[in-house]
């Protein structure tokens, strides 16, 4: 991989990204193996005393009890009249709360496709990128659902293990990344196309390799995006992403795409006009409209703070769990993309944000848009699993309440993928994907990273074991430096 791009072009095509910006008790395993912490199918597990946040409505039930078995939520009710199975495993957790597992609808994730941003002997090998390791930063956030909106062919087999217990993680929803050719990610990051017919087998080869959807990016052509939707259509993939910069907002509401990846792909089209009339208009076309949008704020409010120090955001205490690999993204990019930006540019991207990010994110909630929590996670000291507890805190700071903010990270999720019955939800049937938080994120959303546990169809993973795990990455990621 290393030979098909040198370093000096991927700086040249990943600038134009950056353009973009400115136009617009517990059960304990062995750690990180293969084996599950799944309770057998013969045990329950209860959760004793418990405030239950069930995310139906805005309410809390006081002192529950909640017993899972087989991966489901097989009771709920209160404490003092609800009989607990013989031989289940208690969990007394009097004065805490739990909530149903969070999702990011938004994220990036690593994989030898990446070793294209790096000298051949500073890549990393399969051995190197251990998936249990790199995926524990959701599990310890209580994330137990991300979409991929750049997914990668070595992702395909990780969904798949992921899903047949042998790899405890987050489930992994698709979507693989398609462009226009020279402008931005090259292959394998994405696949370039310039014509209808490439659109159209770009997407029946990422239907037949086993990609869940379609992510388009900035630079297609018209008839691309179009031979995209249509191939998309008749497969049955949905089509996520950006607004290609060819294309108008209404156009793509028209063709059906199912997502917009971020506020900043609707503020590109306002020629710098960031007045209410203006985000008025586009919070309601798109709130008419089905599509969904994850304004992913946290990713801006990162890239702001670098611009005013990178040094001071690696002090942060979460870097510390990071892959060697995402660091080194994180340092090319920066060093030559952000850091070079000029101050007009960086003043541009903080008026955008202040102007027409955060207000119109605030305009799309009023009207009734359909939003998604997404951080953009793996760009530049945006965290896996730890910034969408900051992305949470964003919307709230928007103008959202802490339930509705809570919301696009629970319930929406599963609205999303069709799957309301499901998950998103604390009900009797429905996945047992919890978290267990010390205090009431009803009361401040930033209680949700006060985890106390989490669990994930039915593995229970205490706050005592997520730190063991946790403190074993930096010893593990010290040997494998580049």
């Amino acid at each position: 991989m290393s030979k098909l791009f040198d370093r000096k072009k991927i700086i040249k095509i990943c600038l134009c990204v950056t353009i973009l910006w400115l136009s617009g008790q517990t059960v304990v395993k062995p750690l990180f193996g293969t084996e599950s912490t799944e309770l057998p199918e013969s045990e329950s597990f209860a959760f004793v005393h418990v405030n239950v946040i069930p995310m139906d409505k805005e309410r809390v039930l006081l002192d529950q009890t909640v017993i899972v078995q087989n991966g489901r939520i097989n009771k709920i009710g209160p404490a003092s009249s609800t009989n607990i199975p013989t031989g289940a495993t208690m969990k007394d957790t009097t004065g805490k709360y739990l909530i149903p597992s969070l999702s990011d609808m938004h994220v990036h994730m690593l994989g030898e496709s990446w070793n294209i941003m790096f000298p051949p002997e500073a890549q990393f090998s399969a051995d190197e990128l251990d998936f249990s390791k790199l995926l524990f930063l959701y599990v310890a956030n209580g994330v137990a659902t991300i979409q991929v909106m750049s997914a990668l062919p070595e992702h395909i087999p990780l969904r798949d293990q992921i899903s047949r217990g042998e790899i405890l993680g987050p489930r992994l929803i698709l979507a693989r990344m398609i462009d226009g050719p020279g402008q931005a990610w090259p292959p394998p990051l994405s696949t370039w196309v310039e014509t209808a017919d490439q659109a159209r087998q770009a997407v029946l080869d990422a239907k037949e390799a086993g990609y869940d959807k379609m992510k388009v990016y900035s630079f297609l052509n018209q008839e691309s995006y179009d031979s995209i939707m249509a191939t998309a259509k008749e497969v049955g993939m949905p089509v996520e992403g950006h607004i290609p910069m060819v294309l108008s907002v209404e156009y793509i509401l028209e063709a059906g795409q199912n997502l917009i990846a971020h506020s900043e792909e609707v503020m590109k089209h306002t020629k710098g006009n960031y007045d209410q009339e203006n985000i008025n208009y586009y919070a309601e076309i798109i709130a008419e409209s089905d599509i969904w949008i994850t304004p992913t704020l946290i990713m801006k409010k990162n890239l702001l703070a670098i611009l005013d120090g990178y040094d001071k955001e690696l002090t942060r205490p979460e870097v510390r769990y990071l892959h060697p690999m995402a660091l080194g993204v994180w340092s090319f990019l920066t060093t030559n993309i952000y850091l070079k930006m000029p101050p007009e540019h960086r003043d541009a991207l903080k008026k955008g944000f202040d102007l027409f990010e955060k207000p119109f994110t605030k305009a799309l909630h009023d009207k009734g848009a359909r939003l998604l929590a997404g951080t953009d996670a793996l760009v530049p000291t945006t965290i896996p699993g730890f910034s969408l507890h900051r992305e949470l805190k964003e919307l709230v700071d928007v103008g959202l309440t802490p339930y509705e903010a809570l919301r696009t990270s629970t319930t929406y999720p599963f609205e999303f993928l069709g799957e309301p019955d499901e998950a998103g939800t604390i009900e009797v049937g429905k996945r047992a994907n919890l978290v267990l938080l010390e205090a009431n994120p009803l009361e401040e959303i930033t209680n949700t990273s006060k985890i106390a546990g989490v669990m994930i169809g039915g593995r229970w993973i205490s706050k005592f074991e997520i730190q063991i795990r946790l403190e074993e990455l930096p010893v593990f990621y010290e040997s494998i430096k580049k």
